[in-house]
């Protein structure tokens, strides 16, 4: 497994990753994946703004992401994350993250996140990588998810 900045060259791959993972219906807030046209926009945009955007790959195939994406207030990023199944529990999720985190420096003070108050291990995660719980959203109060949502933030330190 290795991590690597994304290429269009993996959209497909990348879209049947986000599906796989939407389709559990536990971590993230749509139930599926998105049409691989829209995906490639996306990477487009990643790319067109200086965003980060990773992927945990085996081979041409991509088994988790990251990407930290402008949120709309001065240089925050907002960030979205997915690991396939098959590879939780086995490092890749920090590795990817550590790294998105690191190059996030370049572009954002402070990186923001949304995730569900019963995903324990992420939880666990972001707490030991530094980002601390800002809001509470309750059941069905952040995008229709039906459990309680966390509102995460970590402050970056600027890197030139």
């Amino acid at each position: 497994m290795e991590i690597v900045k994304a290429s269009v060259t993996l959209a497909k791959s990348y879209c049947d990753a986000v599906d796989e993972v939407a389709r559990e219906g536990k971590w993230l807030s749509v139930n599926k994946g998105f049409p691989l046209a829209e995906s490639i926009s996306f990477m487009k945009h990643c790319a067109a703004t200086d965003s980060v955007q990773l992927f945990l790959v085996n081979g041409e195939t991509v088994d988790g992401w990251c990407d930290i994406i402008p949120a709309g207030l001065w240089r925050t990023g907002s960030l979205g994350i997915g690991i396939r199944q098959k590879c939780r529990g086995k490092g890749y999720g920090a590795r990817l993250l550590d790294s998105a985190l690191a190059a996030a420096q370049k572009r954002f003070s402070r990186v923001i996140l949304y995730v569900r108050e019963d995903n324990m291990r992420a939880v666990a995660l972001y707490l030991s990588r530094g980002f601390e719980v800002k809001k509470r959203y309750g059941k069905g109060r952040y995008r229709s998810v039906s459990e309680p949502v966390l509102m995460m933030v970590k402050k970056l330190k600027k890197k030139d």
